[in-house]
């Protein structure tokens, strides 16, 4: 291989030795050969980097970057985004397989389309060891429909995702402060300065495991995340400062109560972003609730702009 590749993928790792052998070899294995293979080991513990080396010595295309501790998934992404050139990066997580032609039908689709971020749809195997398929998620595929539902819940599977390095970069990459929904976060601050897309085909086999950051053990703090993601998208919108990623739970909801009545229309009718923030409410409330009076309150923000469905949520959930 000559010349510098015009495609780079991003592998962050940490702690995921048992199934990083299988996610290095499924982009080995790939039909488009022409790309450099970044992989951050983000300070694990669990001989994850030496898996790594021993399939660097083997392959040229590996680039192993070492943090000396675990900063997390965003600030191990940044370090990696940082040393690459190409002008297309591909994600990868160290725990899901993809499938042959994944970057072929991506640069092709990203090349066509004029496309800025493209994700694809993805498999889940059953369970941590694999096994069967579970049904391929199909997400939404045109722009237009994705940045009008990204206000109300992410549309973009993060590991199938290719972006344009450059359109990313000049919004400031990922946020390290956000340790959950970081991806989350990026896309909605790309809103208005990338387009968007989705492959219908299923090009990833995404692995199922408690550990995971979107699994079970992790719910209550990624939901804080991603509703803080989105309420800045609403107080950027508004030219009102962001809140901090890392900020109490109660912070949270109070500026989701303000943000719920701020947007009240003149004719009494609930609002488009109404119906996105009483959805990040709900997750709030039922995942990672506040303290109990600032419950009420933002309970009384959503009684006041909620539609019957939306309230038959909250009774079927019993948030109040």
């Amino acid at each position: 291989m000559t010349g510098t590749p015009s495609l780079a993928v991003l592998l962050t790792v940490f702690n995921q030795r048992p199934f990083l052998g299988q996610a290095i070899a499924s982009i080995l294995a790939q039909t488009h050969r022409a790309f450099d293979f970044v992989i951050v080991d983000d300070g694990s513990t669990d001989g994850s980097a030496e898996v790594i080396a021993a399939a660097a010595r083997q392959d040229s295309r590996i680039r192993l970057i070492v943090l000396g501790q675990n900063l997390g998934l965003a600030a191990a992404l940044q370090a990696g985004l940082a040393t690459i050139t190409a002008d297309f990066v591909a994600r990868m997580d160290g725990d899901d397989v993809a499938l042959p032609d994944r970057l072929h039908l991506q640069m092709t689709a990203m090349k066509e389309q004029q496309l800025d971020v493209l994700g694809s749809g993805y498999f889940r195997l059953a369970s941590a060891q694999g096994g069967r398929l579970r049904g391929l998620r199909v997400p939404m595929q045109d722009h237009a429909n994705i940045i009008r539902n990204l206000p109300h819940a992410n549309a973009l599977c993060h590991p199938s995702v290719m972006f344009r390095r450059q359109v990313v970069q000049a919004v400031g990459g990922y946020d390290p402060r956000f340790v959950f929904a970081q991806d989350y976060d990026l896309w909605l601050r790309l809103i208005g300065r990338a387009r968007f897309g989705n492959l219908p085909s299923g090009l990833l086999q995404m692995r199922r495991h408690d550990a995971r950051s979107s699994g079970p053990q992790n719910r209550h703090r990624h939901t804080q995340f991603s509703v803080t993601a989105a309420t800045n998208h609403f107080l950027r919108d508004a030219g009102q400062p962001p809140l901090d990623p890392n900020g109490s739970r109660d912070a949270l909801a109070h500026t989701l109560a303000h943000a719920l009545d701020r947007l009240v229309t003149v004719s009494g009718r609930a609002s488009v972003q109404h119906h996105a923030l009483v959805r990040h409410a709900t997750r709030l409330m039922r995942h990672a609730p506040p303290s109990p009076d600032v419950a009420a309150d933002l309970k009384a923000a959503v009684w006041r702009c909620a539609n019957w469905q939306e309230r038959m949520k909250w009774r079927l959930y019993r948030l109040g």
